[in-house]
């Protein structure tokens, strides 16, 4: 590979210590994930994560099942040599290779992050505008998912909302097809890349 570039599956430990260190969330995902961990000249420089994602529709998009379609849901990197997109490619070829049964991958850009989706267009994924929005809420300069005051609600009773922000926010959504026939199925327009 070039630029001394290796892709393998890593622990759980270390995509969370890439997570941690290299993504601005600071914040593993939940569910099951498909965890690739990135080396350059035999250094470990990060990890790239697959999951089921938040969006329990996800495979609705292109009229697949859940077991078909997951969400590219980190790409953790400290300082690399080779382009963010040639990582995220070698990923995906792993990750088409032994899950076969996956037929599509979605992504998101954050344009509070100031990401268009950069990466996604230089691999030629789909782009399909913007999503509707989530409220998520912010304290002290960090956003928390409404499902993270949600389970703050139960766990404790004196839990005061009003010390928290709230903020809607929209992101970039993103699609690739391993089976380009699928691009017929996409449900909604399918947008020019933003600039």
């Amino acid at each position: 590979m070039d630029k001394g570039l290796f892709i393998d599956y890593c622990s759980y430990e270390a995509s969370k210590y890439a997570v941690l260190n290299y993504h601005y969330s600071k914040a593993m995902p939940s569910g099951k994930l498909v965890r690739f961990g990135v080396w350059e000249d035999k250094e470990f420089i990060g990890s790239v994560l697959f999951g089921t994602g938040a969006n329990p529709h996800i495979a609705t998009i292109v009229n697949l099942t859940p077991y078909e379609v997951c969400e590219l849901v980190r790409v953790a990197l400290n300082t690399h040599k080779n382009p963010v997109s040639k990582i995220v490619s070698f990923c995906m070829k792993k990750l088409r290779k032994d899950f076969p049964n996956i037929k599509a991958v979605v992504s998101y850009a954050d344009p509070m992050q100031n990401h268009k989706g950069k990466i996604y267009q230089a691999m030629n994924w789909i782009y399909l505008g913007e999503t509707k929005g989530q409220t998520h809420f912010m304290q002290d300069g960090k956003f928390y998912h409404s499902r993270t005051i949600n389970q703050k609600k139960v766990e404790n009773k004196d839990f005061d909302l009003n010390l928290y922000d709230k903020v809607h926010t929209k992101k970039y959504k993103y699609l690739y097809l391993f089976e380009k026939d699928l691009k017929k199925n996409i449900k909604g327009e399918v947008k020019n890349y933003i600039a």
